[in-house]
């Protein structure tokens, strides 16, 4: 497979049927003979069918990898107009590279809705020891059982499989940076995005891991990297969630 990307330079496909497979991450600081890639892959499906994309932009088995989660909730959409801008302008520096996926949640996208197509928040069906399946039928429903949903199992098996040194997960309207133990990685992010940095809450229990994608990520993977989320304002303009923010964080994560 990577024979194939480093010859053809160019996208590909894999079925959403078949085994993810992505270029392989180096052991060394840089690989022999380095080759830039862009590729695509189906991750997965979502709750009514429709395939979760992922892009990536980079040397073929770079060491160093950040990925950028447009969208989680389908009423924030601001995020996916940044992982769009990224996908199509990044040109990361040698050694590096980026895996955009623009949207987790095609499903409420497309509805415009912030749950899934079965009613379950995705950012609160994490695997922690916060998860709850309290609240169904609101808008932050965890699901009936930690990780049930189609979209939170793709992302896990991606992400298991990629185990991104930076992970950006955006969301909004909250106009934040997530405060979360990476206390570079966010100074970097607050300040190229001019957004201040604080605890972002999702009300699970004291003593607990809260059930969102960042958080399952710095409790089961972080040894590999740190996860931090990204809250927009309930309004952006359009150079802000296109070069501004995509420029930010690839200048915060140090990728170009």
């Amino acid at each position: 497979m990577r024979r194939l990307l480093a010859a053809l330079a160019a996208t590909l496909v894999v079925a959403a049927s078949a085994a993810v497979v992505v270029p392989a991450r180096a052991t060394t600081a840089r690989t022999t003979a380095a080759s830039y890639v862009e590729t695509s892959v189906v991750i997965g499906t979502s709750a009514h069918g429709r395939p979760i994309r992922a892009y990536y932009r980079g040397e073929e088995g770079a060491p160093y990898v950040l990925l950028v989660l447009g969208q989680m909730h389908g009423d924030e959409k601001d995020g996916i107009a940044t992982a769009r801008w990224i996908r199509d302008h990044a040109h990361p520096r040698p050694g590096t590279g980026v895996w955009v996926v623009p949207t987790l949640n095609p499903d409420g996208n497309a509805r415009g809705t912030r749950t899934n197509g079965r009613g379950v928040d995705l950012n609160r069906n994490w695997p922690t020891s916060g998860w709850s399946g309290a609240g169904r039928g609101s808008r932050y429903w965890g699901g009936p059982r930690p990780a049930s949903e189609p979209e939170t199992k793709a992302m896990i098996a991606f992400l298991t499989q990629v185990q991104p040194d930076r992970i950006a997960s955006i969301h909004q309207p909250l106009r934040a940076i997530g405060r979360g133990g990476h206390g570079k990685w966010e100074k970097r992010l607050a300040r190229f995005l001019h957004l201040p940095r604080r605890h972002l809450g999702v009300g699970n229990p004291s003593g607990t891991d809260s059930p969102t994608l960042t958080a399952w990520y710095d409790t089961t993977l972080g040894e590999h990297g740190a996860a931090t989320t990204i809250e927009y304002g309930a309004r952006t303009s359009h150079r802000y969630r296109t070069k501004v923010a995509g420029r930010g964080i690839l200048r915060a994560a140090r990728i170009q």
